[in-house]
């Protein structure tokens, strides 16, 4: 469905702007992709030949933005799901994307990944894996916005034999991409233990001459921590500060085992953090304090990680999961918990992305990146709190439509832009060659 001028009639919208405003029977105007107006009902006018959605009963509200992902995981979902992060990685994961993760499968994986994220309502996400010109051309044909990068390590890649060519090939990428619609760029390092201390030193140089953002995974386990101070005398954070890549620009996936000391250091430099719940659950990873992310100020998005960690790709479940455990482990029962985790959920991550001029909230100015929610469902209803409805009722499928940048990507659960069928029929065919590969049982043949 092609970009048209919209009316999004007579919803309950949840701005999620500056002054956070709920507000009821009210319409949304949208002109060439663009929030042009948000008016009460009674002051809508008729526009003749613009398409009008009668939002009546539904909370209309920004879509969701996943922070970090790796899209073309999809492939490997519930692969070696019982092991620890570095022997997942090293046993697992690395020996079966070094077989299977060339370009076709990514080109497969990330349009799998995509249908999933707008069908639980994420407009856009972040992403590190390899050959990213596919992943622009899957988001350019689905209509998702994304902001992608290269994934380097200090060895070779599935696309490249050196860091050096990844690093060369992210820049062509933005170059090629530049004031594009939907795709934005950064240089993705793997993390401190992948990538040697002069690709880390070459990624700050060429970030600061090339204003380009950067993705890596950051203080995510214990060991990863501990291998740090060995090797290097010094904590991953004050590592990558010495490094020259502790700035701005720089976007921090996980963020688990940090003490006050480092949380004041990101805070000054400016580091904004992705957090991915779920995965450090299923992994062991541990949890951050997050609590004190949001004293200190630091700009805070979710993240589902990668299929192959999380097994799933829902800011819903994403949320629901921060809450709980937040409470738990760290006694958070703020007023305003609820309300803060929906604000990790859009604009929050909109600001870790760099995107917050553009997407994360309902305002004048903004692209139309929002999705519509029916509320007459059992499950979400009384509704007294929206953000703890949100929070904690909120399941992927209550999504119903969703739109990017002014265009229609879901209606009625029904996803416009890729062929879903087709997709889940190569899924069939990779699953099966990589399950004969590591001689993994089928269990549908039972």
């Amino acid at each position: 469905m092609e970009q048209q001028d919209t009316i999004i009639h007579n919803g309950l919208l949840l701005t999620m702007d500056r002054e956070a405003r709920i507000l009821p029977h009210h319409s949304i105007r949208i002109i060439d992709g663009i929030i042009q107006e948000i008016l009460p009902v009674e002051s809508s006018k008729d526009d003749h030949g613009i398409r009008v959605i009668n939002a009546s009963g539904s909370l209309v509200m920004p879509g969701f933005i996943n922070c970090h992902t790796h899209a073309a995981m999809t492939l490997l979902r519930g692969f070696a799901d019982d092991k620890p992060l570095h022997e997942w990685l090293s046993d697992y994961i690395w020996p079966a994307e070094a077989v299977f993760m060339n370009r076709e499968n990514i080109a497969l994986g990330t349009r799998l990944a995509i249908l999933e994220m707008i069908a639980s309502g994420t407009v856009m996400f972040s992403d590190m894996y390899f050959f990213e010109d596919e992943v622009a051309r899957a988001c350019e044909e689905a209509g998702m916005r994304v902001l992608l990068g290269e994934g380097l390590l200090g060895n070779h890649t599935p696309h490249f034999t050196t860091p050096y060519q990844g690093i060369d090939f992210t820049e062509t990428l933005a170059e090629q991409y530049k004031n594009h619609s939907l795709i934005e760029v950064a240089y993705a390092p793997h993390a401190v233990y992948t990538c040697p201390r002069e690709i880390l030193s070459e990624v700050a140089l060429r970030s600061e001459k090339n204003h380009l953002p950067v993705h890596i995974h950051l203080a995510e386990t214990a060991e990863e921590v501990e291998n740090c101070i060995a090797s290097t005398g010094k904590h991953p954070v004050d590592y990558l500060d010495e490094i020259g890549l502790l700035d701005q620009r720089l976007i921090a996936a996980h963020v688990v085992h940090v003490e006050e000391e480092h949380l004041k250091l990101l805070t000054h430099k400016g580091v904004r953090i992705a957090h991915n719940p779920s995965s450090n659950l299923k992994l062991n990873s541990g949890f951050p304090p997050i609590h004190k992310q949001i004293q200190y100020k630091i700009p805070l998005g979710l993240g589902t990680d990668g299929a192959g960690s999380n097994n799933n790709l829902s800011i819903p479940v994403e949320m629901r999961h921060t809450a709980l455990v937040d409470r738990l482990l760290h006694q958070n029962r703020e007023s305003d918990q609820a309300f803060q985790i929906v604000k990790m959920a859009t604009i929050g991550g909109a600001k870790v992305l760099g995107a917050d001029q553009i997407t994360g909230s309902l305002e004048a100015g903004k692209a139309a990146d929002l999705i519509i929610i029916p509320l007459d469902k059992p499950h979400l209803q009384p509704i007294y709190n929206i953000y703890s409805t949100l929070v904690f009722s909120l399941h992927s499928s209550d999504i119903d439509t969703v739109m990017i940048n002014g265009k229609i990507v879901m209606k009625d659960r029904k996803i416009l832009t890729l062929d879903e069928e087709s997709l889940l029929k190569d899924l069939k065919r990779v699953a099966g060659d990589i399950r004969e590969k590591f001689k993994m049982k089928n269990h549908l043949a039972y």
